[in-house]
């Protein structure tokens, strides 16, 4: 229900923020914004990996804002894929991200936002005595979260060094797993553990995200960006009759950027 209601009102704040301005005849009083920031993301599943993953990665924002509306995509993806290295395999690792959201400001320092978003890890293996790429012997596995966020924002007046947003957002996903093949799995269910999980295992996710932005004015209408931002995921799994319950997952970035309004 939670899903369904954040779409309809992301759906009818969208038409009535933007269908006034096409009827009127013009896009005149609407701003658009594209950005672009290189840094970095760390994705932890401790569950699942023995170590965090660390990702060069690229963001890209492109926005629209009318009156006290704003409409953003943005798109997060890694620009070399991190090494992984496990007990009995290495790989390599990538991660991608898309988010759709639409916010209000309250007033000039409150906003609230809702929206979509999904991300998703993939990760090659590869057996530890192979050199080079992949092998028959490879396997691949992806953790997808998909699903609906409402959050709210914060933004504070710098004199003379821009602004800084504080935001919060809680998110309601849908996590879509693609594990591997255990080779050590056991024959007795009860003695599964989450890590001995294969094939398609699916399940609920809940969790909060936290981000912090400061950006400075440069010449023109060129502006300086940087964020930082964390995601703690707990994840629900149900798999054999059994439940896996508070299975966390963490993503953290940070990006520095360029935006340019017109």
């Amino acid at each position: 229900m939670l899903r369904i209601a954040i779409l309809l009102i992301a759906i009818t704040a969208l038409s009535f923020a933007v269908k006034p301005s096409w009827a009127a005849g013009g896009l005149e009083d609407v701003r658009f914004v594209t950005g672009a920031a290189l840094g970095y993301t760390n994705f932890s599943f401790k569950e699942k990996l023995d170590q965090t993953l660390t990702f060069p990665s690229a963001n890209v924002t492109v926005a629209a804002t009318r009156n006290r509306w704003q409409v953003s995509l943005n798109g997060a993806f890694t620009v070399k894929d991190a090494d992984v290295s496990e007990e009995e395999d290495v790989g390599d690792a990538s991660r991608k991200d898309l988010d759709l959201t639409i916010g209000y400001q309250i007033n000039r320092s409150w906003a609230v936002f809702g929206g979509y978003k999904t991300g998703e890890t993939s990760i090659d293996f590869r057996p530890r005595e192979a050199d080079g790429g992949m092998l028959p012997g490879s396997q691949s596995e992806s953790y997808e979260q998909k699903g609906p966020y409402i959050g709210v924002s914060y933004t504070l007046a710098l004199e003379r060094a821009g602004t800084l947003n504080f935001s919060a957002a809680y998110a309601d996903l849908r996590a879509d797993n693609d594990f591997a093949a255990n080779t050590d799995e056991p024959e007795d269910v009860e003695d599964l553990e989450f890590d001995d999980l294969t094939g398609s295992v699916s399940g609920d996710t809940k969790g909060i995200s936290y981000a912090i932005t400061w950006t400075m004015p440069l010449a023109g209408n060129w502006l300086f960006q940087t964020r930082f931002k964390y995601n703690d995921y707990q994840q629900d799994v149900r798999f054999a009759g059994r439940t896996f319950s508070n299975v966390d997952e963490t993503l953290h970035s940070l990006h520095v950027g360029l935006a340019y309004v017109f």
